[in-house]
């Protein structure tokens, strides 16, 4: 792994029990340390080769051969040290449902959002390389199911579910002899168990579930809501915060939930939003403690027709003042976040 800066300032306090699970952390957090138009650049160009590499991975999966990790490790370092640098970049390339198929899209998601949460809870590099490794490779069981299972529209029967479930050991037999970390492996098993105990497949509780399952759970939960999948349309990233936030202490472990809504904020980089004026922006910058006054981007006006040179703004909460009035869905007005920069 890569060796980077320790963090640099102090965190707000983490609850005493996930700080005691906590491996390699020193309790503080990392400064933002470039601007998001750079680092989005460089992140683009980590995200696709991920992608091209991922989809070698997934073929030898398919093929029934061992997945060979040589080639992604150096990928997701440097996914790692983008992250580290500035979160917001890959928050932004997670949230785009453009650039594959759901399994793909969604694995590599899953691997930033893990990197992400890594990140917000202090972790070194060599732990947000492995949380990010867990995101990548937990639903790949999921490519071994008969498509007829993951096309499918309609709600599937108690047979179904059973196959479908059947992902989690799929998953482990798939990547055996693959190499993985041991964190990686009990991901793959755990991330469909729930706080509770009412998910899958050892029906465990608490912190029986290993830590890095708790957290990809969260992640992959949060992302097949927000994704477009045959049996489902996506709901918008407010709504699935709210969402996580009613199944805190059930579903999952409350402070964890409250970690990874404050690691991609409520309006995460790369939103939409509709302002009080009628202005049309996209949220373009977005540090932890912003809240609900992120850096915008103007790019329609009122009559919602292209400025000709895009405006920043800073919202500043104050009454009387601009405020964000709606999110809006990702091709609102045929808009493209993605090519704002």
């Amino acid at each position: 792994m890569i060796n980077q800066t320790a963090p640099a300032s102090k965190a707000n306090a983490i609850h005493p029990k996930i700080s005691d699970e906590l491996p390699n952390s020193s309790g503080s957090e990392y400064r933002i340390s470039t601007d998001l138009s750079s680092e989005l650049r460089v992140a683009t160009l980590v995200y696709f080769s991920i992608q091209q590499e991922f989809n070698h991975i997934s073929k030898a999966i398919k093929a029934g051969a061992t997945p060979k990790i040589d080639g992604i490790s150096p990928l997701l370092e440097a996914l790692v040290a983008s992250v580290i640098r500035n979160p917001a970049a890959g928050v932004w390339l997670a949230r785009l449902k453009s650039k594959s198929s759901y399994a793909h899209r969604h694995c590599i998601s899953c691997a930033i959002l893990c990197a992400v949460m890594g990140r917000q809870l202090g972790l070194d590099s060599d732990s947000m390389f492995q949380l990010g490794l867990s995101g990548l490779f937990m639903d790949s069981g999921k490519l071994l199911l008969p498509d007829r299972l993951l096309r499918k529209i309609e709600s599937l029967t108690e047979e179904e579910q059973q196959e479908a479930r059947s992902h989690t050991e799929l998953g482990l037999k798939a990547v055996k002899r693959a190499g993985l970390p041991v964190q990686v492996v009990q991901v793959i098993q755990s991330h469909h168990e729930r706080f509770d105990g009412s998910g899958y497949p050892g029906g465990l509780t608490g912190s029986d579930i290993p830590l890095y399952a708790r957290i990809a759970s969260i992640v992959d939960c949060y992302d097949a809501m927000t994704s477009p999948r045959y049996y489902a349309t996506p709901i918008p990233h407010s709504e699935a915060i709210m969402k996580l936030a009613s199944w805190r202490k059930s579903l999952f472990q409350k402070e964890l939930v409250d970690t990874f809504i404050q690691a991609i904020g409520l309006y995460p980089p790369g939103s939409l939003v509709e302002l009080t004026n009628g202005e049309v922006a996209v949220v373009s910058e977005f540090r932890p403690g912003m809240g609900r006054k992120p850096e915008l981007t103007v790019i329609l006006d009122r009559e919602k027709k292209r400025l000709p040179r895009k405006k920043v703004i800073v919202l500043t909460g104050k009454e009387g003042n601009i405020d964000i009035a709606k999110n809006l869905p990702p091709d609102a007005y045929n808009l493209d976040p993605e090519a704002i920069f």
